[in-house]
């Protein structure tokens, strides 16, 4: 693929936690005969003790790498654009029509917003021809431009994809709601944990953020795997802190379970994860310090 990464590392902490605290920009990789890119869409500030209510004040002293100067905690909003041999799909479908103006009372502030479509185009990728969207979950920011009014064909950007969707997931949907995805009733295939939905890609259930949650293990042909997992962890902090549930987890304890388990996984040897809101250092393993390790081209290799 033309586009090259442009992901610029940021110094190191005098604690050896390396995650940026930049909004992420377009960036392409390639593991193997994986090739990953991150397709952003928009980008939000947080206030650090409200999106982690268990969190006060004096937590984050150790975790300013991740914080903007004025205290916040940056978090991407998009999507993982997934290539295999013959796949070509998309991991979510960002946030869609936004205006950035209204907050929750757990935000401070919106950044670029409505990328995706421009993100996508500049990767080269006709959103009509895809045939796959997978979802970790149905939370607005990560189901967005697939949404039926997300734009003016009903179809929405996806105009031929079927909806890859964890079992479970549908009863996050509120009763009268409607539907979220565009055709769902029509083009939605529920998914089980462990299913392939194509070669080297397959199915985890990580229920407790949302019921049908699921995370997306992506083999990379040459013994290594990398995780997409979704809203299972909104920031490098739970990797040391797996008990902070997030506000919006709707099962605290499954969601704490979840996450352990995935970060046991990320610290085996050639697992790496894609955090969709991890601010700039998305890419990554867990180290023998129990730390989140931002993927490094030079020392890890493709």
């Amino acid at each position: 693929m033309a586009t090259q990464a442009q992901h610029t590392p940021t110094d190191s902490a005098e604690d050896g936690d390396d995650s940026g605290f930049r909004l992420p920009t377009l960036w392409t990789r390639t593991l193997g005969e994986l090739t990953l890119s991150y397709v952003p869409d928009a980008g939000v500030e947080m206030i650090p003790t409200r999106v982690y209510p268990a969190s006060v004040e004096a937590d984050w002293a150790g975790h300013r790498t991740h914080m903007t100067p004025a205290g916040h905690l940056p978090m991407g909003c998009g999507a993982l654009l997934v290539e295999r041999g013959g796949t070509r799909m998309l991991i979510d479908a960002g946030h869609g029509r936004i205006s950035g103006e209204d907050l929750k009372h757990f935000q401070h502030a919106f950044d670029h917003v409505q990328d995706l479509p421009a993100s996508l185009a500049a990767l080269g990728v006709d959103p009509g021809e895809l045939e796959m969207v997978a979802f970790t979950h149905f939370h607005g920011d990560h189901t967005g431009w697939a949404r039926p009014d997300a734009v003016e064909d009903p179809r929405s950007l996806f105009a031929k994809a079927r909806w890859m969707v964890g079992e479970g997931e549908l009863g996050s949907v509120p009763p009268g709601a409607g539907p979220i995805l565009a055709g769902q009733d029509e083009r939605t295939v529920l998914v089980a944990d462990g299913d392939e939905i194509a070669d080297g890609i397959r199915a985890w259930s990580l229920p407790g953020h949302t019921p049908g949650h699921t995370a997306w293990i992506l083999d990379t042909g040459d013994g290594r795997q990398v995780v997409a997992f979704g809203d299972a962890m909104h920031s490098p902090v739970q990797v040391q802190h797996p008990d902070w549930e997030v506000i919006l987890d709707a099962d605290r304890d499954g969601a704490e379970r979840s996450r352990r388990r995935l970060v046991d996984f990320l610290a085996r040897d050639g697992v790496y994860g894609f955090g969709v809101h991890f601010a700039d250092r998305q890419l990554g393993t867990v180290d023998d310090s129990g730390r989140w390790r931002p993927w490094d081209e030079e020392t890890d290799g493709s």
